[in-house]
């Protein structure tokens, strides 16, 4: 009996050794799993490829100046990105078989998110800032051009000419902050051109108003008129100088027969109201002295009747209502005189002609020939056109 049951158990010994084997290489390739799933899983391996993709994301939302057009969307890539970077860190500091690169692959990802949209914001307020002052600009360019159209036809005055001046130089700061990609700057300087081009011009077409009102026009080609029936009726010569297109016409029998071009006093857009405003006076006139070379401050002269009793009249009435300055004095030595073709109104008051132009014109009158000066003849000119324009809707300048 103890014979077969050593026997029996001795049997048994190599059974339990393999189970216990098998259990044992069971539990080995369970561990070898669960310390292996780390690395199969990629959880060990830093997100390099997604490191770099954030990192791009985020210098091109610096190249695009996010720090001026995006400033918060930047400021929170930059902050996701560093805890990203931090996370990263941490866990390329631990035993390999235990990093997780997981959290730091997910900040990453919301550090390029975050860092896209920055860029983006960055791009499109850029280019509406670009689109803003570029529109600005244009503005403030028309405003400038309807001013400089002023300035060419008329005297601005020492006022006028500054403002203008300082139009042109904050446009011109304008241009060169837009150069340099400062648009909401350079979008304030050129609204401050446009402001400044827009007063210039107001005040300029206020001080020519009087061209385009309706009561002023047919007063003047009344006056015309009267002159050239007078020259139709007495088949004599007679002389009518209109200031706003700078034309003297000379009429005989009603028919003009030679018109030249002339140059006015410095401020021709006004009637003359005293002595030394250097205005051309408006009136009816006749020519009192022919003055040859030598007789005359100018090449050849022809002297009107300035001041005649209206023009008295007028400057009474003016000093007694308080229009003119206590100083003021009348005016005279109104002239129709060579040395003119200077391209500008010059004169402080007279009616100025080249000299060929002179000498044609002292062959055709004569002390006596009437001389009418008036603003316009209804058909228009130089200031009427530059007042309708510049109140015109599309100007963008008084009608605004």
């Amino acid at each position: 009996m103890r014979a077969r049951a050593g026997d029996g158990s001795a049997l048994g010994r190599p059974a339990r050794r393999r189970w216990i084997l098998a259990a044992l290489a069971v539990v080995s390739l369970g561990l070898f799993a669960a310390a292996s799933y780390p690395v199969l899983s990629g959880r060990t391996d830093p997100p390099r490829f997604t490191l770099s993709s954030a990192q791009k994301a985020l210098a091109e939302a610096r190249h695009a100046r996010g720090d001026r057009w995006a400033p918060d969307r930047l400021l929170a890539a930059e902050s996701a990105m560093r805890a990203a970077l931090q996370e990263q860190r941490s866990q390329e500091v631990r035993f390999f078989l235990l990093r997780d690169f997981s959290t730091a692959r997910a900040s990453l990802e919301l550090a390029e998110i975050k860092a896209s949209r920055a860029f983006a914001d960055a791009v499109r307020k850029r280019n509406e800032a670009r689109a803003a002052a570029d529109t600005a600009m244009s503005q403030a360019e028309e405003a400038l051009g309807g001013a400089d159209g002023f300035a060419d036809a008329m005297h601005l005055g020492a006022y006028g000419r500054v403002l203008l001046q300082k139009a042109k130089i904050s446009f011109t700061e304008s241009k060169l902050l837009f150069a340099k990609g400062e648009y909401l700057a350079a979008a304030d300087r050129a609204s401050t051109a446009r402001t400044l081009a827009r007063l210039v011009g107001e005040n300029a077409a206020s001080d020519v108003a009087r061209f385009t009102d309706a009561t002023m026009v047919q007063a003047w080609k009344h006056m015309a008129d009267d002159t050239i029936a007078w020259s139709h009726e007495t088949g004599a010569i007679a002389v009518v100088v209109y200031k706003e297109n700078h034309r003297l016409t000379v009429f005989l029998g009603g028919r003009p027969v030679r018109s030249y071009r002339v140059e006015l006093g410095y401020n021709s857009t006004r009637d003359k109201a005293h002595s030394g405003d250097a205005a051309t006076p408006e009136g009816r006139y006749r020519i009192t002295a022919k003055k040859g070379p030598g007789n005359s401050t100018y090449y050849k002269a022809l002297l009107l009747n300035y001041p005649n009793d209206e023009d008295r009249a007028q400057f009474d009435k003016a000093r007694r209502a308080g229009q003119l300055p206590r100083w003021a004095r009348m005016g005279g030595l109104i002239e129709i005189h060579g040395d003119g073709g200077r391209g500008k109104d010059w004169t402080k008051g007279c009616v100025a002609l080249r000299n060929d132009d002179i000498d044609d014109l002292f062959t055709r009158v004569g002390v006596g020939t009437p001389v009418t000066i008036v603003g316009g003849d209804g058909n228009g000119g130089a200031f009427t056109e530059l007042v309708r324009r510049y109140r015109a809707p599309s100007n963008g300048t008084l009608s605004q």
